[in-house]
């Protein structure tokens, strides 16, 4: 039995054939090729739904009344598990993905926010250790006056850079005001650095679990980094809504663009792989939508029920 011409009338006839040797006879692999067939459906792009559907047309040809004793019935439903099996399979590794993923993210979310914590908090007290000793050393020798406050500059120059880095690693403002003020922030931060208008606009206020907030800010930072690197825009916006249990949003810009099947045959690149990684990993999806000289359009779905 092959699922291989499911858009026919085969498989289908196939399927009725095994499921009717089966409840006739308990054939002999039977459940085997129950088996082989569901795998088969599968890689073809059938659903449960539609295997479900072939296996009650086939009951209703060998049953048109549709009435099957307790043997045939468990039968069948022996046979019907057997063509789903390959689907369950499928859902049990997802779902192991999904959960593998999950942890994969938190554990580098917790050691990024430990590096941004020791960039801001140790790197801070020893720059300002410095300054206090560049100071004395000012005091005790005049001569070299000018050359300490040369120094302090360089120093001034490198504490701001940390604090960027800091705030670009994990900004506290995330953990403490949630993820709508860091996506202000962020915004404000890179349209100011690339001279780039960002508007952020969202009809949702509350706060989300941590993993959704930390999803949410890493994929709107990807996608500004990008826009602002490679997009050559003059204008970007950040739109966030929600709609039943999900959050839909954009994050969209009015630069060159490119042709997205090209970009997916390429690889796609490690940024947008990552946004879809991590929106997978919470039962969420990504879309690109782009053409040359049409900007570009990142959307996304992500459900409130995780």
């Amino acid at each position: 039995m092959s699922a291989s011409s499911h858009k026919g009338g085969a498989a289908e006839a196939a399927y009725r054939e095994e499921l009717d040797a089966y409840l006739a006879h308990g054939a002999d692999g039977a459940l085997e090729r129950a088996a082989r067939f569901g795998t088969e459906a599968l890689a073809h792009g059938l659903t449960p739904g539609q295997v479900l559907g072939l296996h009650q047309r086939a009951l209703k040809s060998l049953s048109p009344s549709g009435a099957l004793d307790g043997r045939d019935a468990q039968l069948a439903g022996d046979f019907l598990a057997a063509a789903l099996s390959a689907f369950d399979r499928m859902q049990s590794t997802a779902r192991d993905s999904l959960i593998a993923w999950r942890h994969i993210n938190d554990t580098l979310e917790k050691d990024v926010r430990r590096i941004a914590h020791a960039l801001h908090d140790e790197s801070g007290q020893l720059l300002v250790t410095l300054h206090l000793q560049l100071a004395q050393l000012s005091r005790d020798v005049p001569a070299a006056r000018a050359k300490v406050q040369d120094c302090q500059q360089v120093l001034n120059q490198a504490e701001q850079q940390l604090r960027h880095l800091s705030h670009e690693l994990r900004p506290m403002v995330l953990d403490d005001l949630g993820w709508l003020a860091a996506i202000e922030f962020l915004a404000h931060a890179t349209s100011v650095r690339a001279r780039i208008p960002i508007e952020v606009r969202s009809s949702v206020t509350q706060r989300l679990s941590p993993a959704m907030e930390t999803a949410l800010y890493r994929v709107v930072q990807e996608a500004l980094a990008n826009a602002t690197r490679h997009a050559e825009a003059t204008r970007i916006r950040v739109e966030v809504d929600q709609e039943q249990d999900c959050l839909y949003g954009s994050i969209s810009d009015d630069g060159v663009g490119f042709e997205v099947g090209q970009h997916a045959a390429n690889g796609g690149g490690l940024g947008l792989k990552g946004m879809h990684e991590r929106l997978g990993a919470l039962g969420g999806t990504l879309r690109v939508v782009s053409a040359p000289g049409r900007g570009v359009e990142i959307r996304f779905r992500l459900p409130l029920g995780n």
